[in-house]
């Protein structure tokens, strides 16, 4: 089995059936089905999804392996509950998978605090929150007759939230100044050997196509090994000189507004992931983000100084 072999789903209603059997089949094999329980399984549209919450499932294959819910407390506070994966295929760190994914999702929402009830009788699954960060705080009464142990852990923003931030800022910025050049001013060279504005947008755009890539592929990686590009060859052979001036903007605010999206949908843990472009050495996800940021910044200045 690859990593190509699973998947986390979205909501559908034709994956209802298995949040409500993955979760009877654990809460039955430990526990006793409660009334929340009940309604909550079997209703999931009402007493989930209608009131600000999500509902995410795990397939391996063809098959819906896993699933985990995210219901909205209040404005800051979410709680993360109803996290089950098939017996059949348990041992893969599908629960895992499951539960950084909707941390991600709580993040990304703008919460600023997750909770979990459960039962000490999970020894394995208690062991995995503690192990991400989640701590014990006193159980909240009512909540859960089956609950002993309640768990939090505070959501900081995405990290890369201010580097989506700047990317987004520069490209605006700079796309107001640029649509103001005249074609003399963008295709003259102010030195033989140097690029014209034109070109300088077009190594940029050749920069946000190479480097999204690279934002992806990392992700699925702990150790990536990307080629470098021939910048010159590049900008040459696509004879960026003679493009049309608003295309070549609005192609590269496209790229550059794509890429400030996949950058705050990044988790925490593949930042740490290892990047080697061509000779250079290697550096992390996080390090290639931020430098591209100050890359854009510097030809942005040669452009619309």
């Amino acid at each position: 089995m690859s990593v190509n072999d699973i998947r986390v789903l979205s909501w559908h209603p034709q994956y209802k059936s298995y949040f409500e059997s993955i979760n009877r089949q654990w809460i039955e094999e430990n526990f006793k089905m409660e009334a929340g329980d009940i309604a909550v399984l079997q209703h999931p549209e009402e007493h989930i999804l209608a009131k600000g919450g999500d509902i995410i499932f795990v397939a391996v294959g063809d098959k819906i392996a896993g699933t985990v819910a995210l219901r909205k407390q209040n404005d800051t506070t979410v709680e993360m509950t109803k996290l089950g994966v098939d017996p059949n295929f348990r041992g893969l760190g599908l629960g895992r998978l499951l539960m950084l994914e909707i941390v991600e999702r709580a993040r990304r929402q703008g919460y600023t605090k997750m909770v979990l009830y459960s039962n000490t009788k999970q020894a394995v699954a208690i062991q995995m929150y503690r192990n991400y960060g989640f701590i014990e705080v006193p159980v909240d009464p009512g909540v859960y007759e089956r609950c002993n142990i309640q768990m939090e852990i505070p959501l900081a923003p995405p990290a890369l939230k201010q580097v989506a931030a700047g990317i987004r800022e520069a490209v605006g910025a700079a796309a107001e100044k640029m649509k103001r050049y005249n074609e003399k001013e963008v295709t003259e060279k102010r030195a033989p050997d140097k690029w014209s504005r034109k070109e300088i947008l077009g190594h940029l755009i050749d920069s946000g196509f190479n480097n999204h890539a690279r934002f992806i592929r990392a992700q699925q990686a702990k150790e990536l090994e990307t080629p470098g590009y021939q910048q010159d060859f590049w900008v040459s052979v696509q004879h960026y000189q003679d493009a049309d001036w608003s295309v070549l903007i609005g192609l590269w605010q496209g790229i550059n507004n794509n890429i400030a999206r996949v950058l705050e949908l990044i988790p925490d843990e593949p930042l740490a992931h290892v990047v080697s472009v061509g000779s250079y050495a290697p550096v992390t996800l996080q390090f290639l983000a931020e430098d591209y940021l100050a890359h854009l910044q510097h030809h942005l200045e040669q452009i619309t100084v």
